[in-house]
């Protein structure tokens, strides 16, 4: 039996995917020992990622074949805006964060590559490709919300909740969707659409890494 098409992608990106599991971010803020304001700039940044990610899952609304899927993304777009932006101003509230400060935060420059990969998958690729570019994004972080709740800390209790969110029943179900769409796509696929879905998913795993590349080292623009 051939296996799917997820397995094969996650597979060929299990190299980057390993460094992300011991990438010292995740490490430390599974101890509770991350600095505060490491944290503080991961969420930041992925607070103003998420409507860009909502525009481009529009876009897959725009590209579906058939109402199923259409409902789908429409259903993701919202959530992504109304479930963890809730969210991650609720964290802003905690850091001491208004609203107003959140949407004035700037894209820090993986966070602006990132979503701009995405953004051009969106607008030049098929379906099947944009599902492989938002992919990673789905299914990282519900493999490390995952694998950190086991031996999720006490303290901070901002980290404990944050792990918990990611682990949940309510992250994992739309994660479960797209992989299962990207099944179909891909079993659908010819060889040429399936390079370009594999050459998508990839660069997505790699600008995960990254992000909390990114947060850990607190990088701006250096000029």
């Amino acid at each position: 039996m051939a296996k799917k098409f997820s397995a094969q992608l996650r597979r060929r990106s299990e190299r980057i995917w390993r460094a992300i599991e011991t990438h010292p971010f995740l490490g430390e803020l599974q101890a509770g020992t991350l600095p505060m304001n490491r944290f503080t700039y991961f969420i930041l940044q992925d607070y103003v990622y998420l409507l860009d990610f909502a525009q481009v899952l529009c876009q897959g609304g725009a590209k579906s074949p058939d109402l199923e899927t259409l409902e789908l993304f429409c259903r993701h777009a919202l959530g992504a805006v109304e479930v963890e932006r809730s969210f991650h101003e609720s964290f802003g509230a905690t850091l001491g964060l208004s609203a107003k400060q959140l949407d004035a935060v700037p894209k820090g420059p993986i966070t602006q590559a990132y979503i701009g990969h995405l953004q051009s998958v969106a607008r030049g690729g098929a379906l099947g490709e944009l599902v492989a570019a938002v992919l990673p994004c789905y299914w990282i972080y519900g493999e490390v919300g995952r694998r950190l709740y086991r031996t999720r800390p006490r303290k901070p209790r901002i980290y404990r909740q944050w792990i918990e969110t990611y682990a949940a029943e309510a992250f994992w179900q739309p994660v479960r969707e797209q992989i299962h769409l990207m099944d179909q796509l891909g079993a659908a696929a010819n060889r040429k659409e399936k390079q370009l879905m594999i050459r998508h998913f990839t660069v997505s795993s790699r600008y995960e890494f990254m992000f909390w590349q990114q947060a850990y080292r607190l990088e701006s623009w250096p000029i």
